[in-house]
């Protein structure tokens, strides 16, 4: 797995600075074409059936909850807490199970991190041509811990990850294209965004975050134990 660190210097004063983030990088390790192809038409057939049978989340000020992507009320990605690709049954998501399991094992593995009990959070994104994931984070609780995707088309785009302290004047950026497979994890507080979309395709990913068994309020029903995964 390939590591991507974001590390500050050594701190001279007592008001420097200090951080160290980290950011993974491999892949799901499956080469056949045809797979990812009929991945892909999957999640668009359950992108229709989720949209017309949900309706995205709202807050008190009736903004659309997409997790602040900007994809808006009608993206799969503002009916996340609608569904788990976890536990869509069907045998073409095996393999999505298997890795997000084996590679968050790889990623604590290669850190020298203990393992956690943790529950694992799982959705798609589905970006259309002129659409953008904007920047935005996923925890910063004290229970914030790991997130990831899995890059299921290749629409030319790249993920872009911002040092969560150096992200305004001179911005310390890491850009990971998105590959057929590429499987990227990184800790759930470090901001992110995509680039546009230019293609006529969909650009297609798999989401998720991993989730410590202590966090509160977790609703444990919608969320998959990584220890079942086979």
């Amino acid at each position: 797995m390939k590591i991507k660190n974001f590390k500050s210097l050594e701190p001279k004063t007592a008001f420097a600075p200090s951080w160290d983030y980290y950011i993974g990088e491999s892949n799901v390790g499956i080469t056949d074409m045809v797979y990812w192809t009929e991945l892909k038409d999957f999640i668009l057939k359950k992108e229709k059936e989720i949209l017309q049978s949900t309706q995205p989340k709202r807050i008190e000020n009736s903004e659309t909850i997409d997790g602040y992507t900007g994809l808006g009320e009608n993206s799969l990605t503002s009916r996340f807490q609608h569904f788990n690709v976890l536990k869509w049954e069907n045998s073409i998501i095996n393999p999505i199970r298997a890795a997000i399991k084996e590679r968050y094992l790889e990623f604590l593995d290669t850190l020298n991190i203990k393992r956690r009990k943790c529950w694992v959070q799982c959705w798609a994104n589905v970006m259309r041509k002129g659409e953008q994931i904007k920047p935005h984070l996923h925890s910063v609780t004290p229970y914030c811990y790991l997130g990831g995707h899995i890059s299921v088309t290749q629409n030319f785009t790249s993920t872009f990850y911002i040092n969560p302290i150096n992200q305004i004047n001179e911005p310390e950026i890491y850009e990971s294209k998105n590959e057929i497979g590429k499987f990227t994890i990184f800790q759930n507080n470090i901001p992110h965004y995509t680039s546009i979309n230019e293609t006529d395709s969909e650009r297609i990913t798999i989401a998720f975050d991993y989730i410590v068994d202590e966090t509160p309020d977790i609703n444990k029903d919608k969320l998959f134990l990584i220890d079942d995964i086979q």
